[in-house]
């Protein structure tokens, strides 16, 4: 349990007992009630409270389901959602949807001779829920996030900050 939901529990559990000390006390305007009233009136307000108290508890302590790790959700508005590729001469490649980057694209960024290492058509970045993913496209000399190598048709989301290396000679700066 971590400290922030602990200290959820005691709050929950300090208004279940201000609340239970305030029925307490309006003991006094039942008392125009019979007692058996008074007692089903109270016993109903305080499973009312029991009913919010389990309900909270078992929010805080129950682990998140895995469907709801995996649902896909929209972006609210992805006009503004934009993948930055920062290149070496400081030029910027932006991508809005889904783009497939390769040799033409990097012409003049590095010498030609390291240009022939990368393909026509590279790797390929896409967008799914707000977040931008990279995917090699089963090339010979391969490409590389953080230093980990893309395996096959392996997707690797991108974070902020992330360094691309494209076939061991172009290193790019992903930016959001």
């Amino acid at each position: 349990m971590s400290r922030k939901q602990l200290i959820g529990l005691i709050v929950m559990i300090l208004v279940v007992v201000a609340f239970a000390a305030v029925i307490w006390r309006l003991n006094n305007v039942f008392g125009l009630l019979q007692n058996q009233t008074q007692e089903i009136v109270i016993a109903l307000v305080m499973a009312i409270i029991a009913g919010f108290f389990i309900e909270f508890i078992y929010r805080k302590l129950s682990p998140q389901s895995k469907i709801l790790k995996t649902t896909q959700t929209q972006c609210s508005d992805t006009s503004e959602t934009v993948a930055k590729l920062i290149l070496t001469n400081n030029n910027v490649i932006i991508v809005k949807d889904d783009k497939i980057l390769g040799r033409e694209d990097f012409l003049g960024v590095i010498p030609s001779d390291k240009l022939y290492f990368i393909g026509r058509d590279h790797f390929k970045i896409t967008m799914k829920d707000c977040s931008f993913f990279i995917q090699d496209l089963k090339t010979k000399n391969g490409t590389t996030v953080n230093g980990e190598e893309l395996q096959g048709s392996q997707k690797y989301k991108l974070i902020d900050g992330d360094e691309i290396v494209v076939a061991k000679s172009l290193r790019i700066k992903y930016s959001n």
